[in-house]
């Protein structure tokens, strides 16, 4: 545990790996793949689309949440000793699971023609506006800039702290390069909560330079995570990632597990996250944390940082 805490503390991330049972692993994932139709028929029709109002509310949440079905099938990720003694030492034993969800980064083959022509170079292709209503209990994307988790967590948004916020995720399957994998900037969390779109320069190869408002800046690099069934990453929620599209020329989508987990407001003593909180120098509890959307939720700005790399 050491070197997990360590790596929390000083990268503001841990790559555990492929630490969790491959077979259980792939057994969750084949009866989830059953319970849904993960194709083309997800998506609304233009028309219905059209009439919707805004973009908000078109995402899980902890009651209308796909993976309510599978709780007895998820017991042996979420109650991991290797997992629940980190983020008892991180935030404490009474941590609180602010939301899980299943994310599925979908394939160009699925899009209807309008939504690819809608989503064409947003930097956040968040598609749950596009899916139909009953099955918005799924996260879907198709590549998303470099962010913060704190991205949708503004102060006074929740009554937990935001700043203890933590994100474990959880690889199904086999995850490539051609997989939308994830990209993680280990060392980022140290400028805290900074504006979305991010102040990212590309460099050379897998490096660049990230910048906060005050004129603040550090070198950093791009770690893909590869991997398979059962693969677990954790990082702070000023942490830096992203991820590219599924590949175009692949039909395969990636479905896997994301918790935000946060310290509870009873426990009043000094845990793991305030030692990481400690040695950020910006904003840990932002008022206002993104400048992309307009007063619909609808993306305003255009260009994807992360396919610069």
């Amino acid at each position: 545990m050491h070197t997990c805490v360590n790596n929390l503390l000083n990268q503001g991330a841990h790559v555990f790996g492929e630490i969790l049972d491959a077979d259980r692993t792939h057994a969750l994932y084949q009866q989830m793949i059953a319970a849904r139709a993960f194709d083309g028929s997800l998506f609304m029709d233009q028309a219905e689309y059209l009439a919707q109002e805004n973009h908000f509310n078109a995402n899980p949440t902890p009651a209308f949440n796909f993976l309510n079905q599978f709780d007895e099938q998820l017991q042996f990720i979420e109650q991991d000793p290797r997992l629940t003694q980190v983020l008892a030492h991180v935030l404490g034993e009474d941590y609180e699971v602010v939301i899980r969800k299943a994310v599925c980064g979908v394939p160009d083959a699925w899009l209807p023609d309008w939504i690819r022509e809608r989503i064409r170079d947003v930097n956040v292709a968040n598609l749950g506006p596009y899916i139909k209503k009953p099955y918005r209990d799924i996260t879907y994307f198709r590549g998303i800039d470099f962010h913060q988790d704190i991205i949708d967590w503004p102060r006074g948004r929740v009554e937990l702290d935001p700043s203890t916020f933590m994100t474990l995720y959880v690889y199904l399957h086999e995850v490539t390069e051609h997989d939308s994998p994830l990209h993680l900037m280990p060392g980022t969390h140290r400028l805290g909560a900074t504006l979305f779109p991010h102040r990212l320069q590309h460099q050379q190869g897998d490096h660049w330079v990230y910048g906060d408002d005050q004129g603040n800046s550090l070198a950093c690099t791009d770690q893909r995570l590869i991997g398979g069934p059962g693969y677990v990453g954790l990082w702070h929620n000023c942490t830096l990632h992203g991820t590219r599209p599924v590949a175009h020329e692949s039909e395969q989508f990636r479905l896997s597990l994301r918790y935000l987990l946060g310290k509870s407001n009873a426990n009043r003593h000094r845990t793991g996250i305030d030692d990481i909180n400690s040695r950020i120098q910006g904003e840990l509890r932002p008022i206002r944390t993104r400048r992309d959307l307009d007063d619909k939720g609808v993306a305003q700005m255009r260009g994807n940082i992360i396919n610069q790399g």
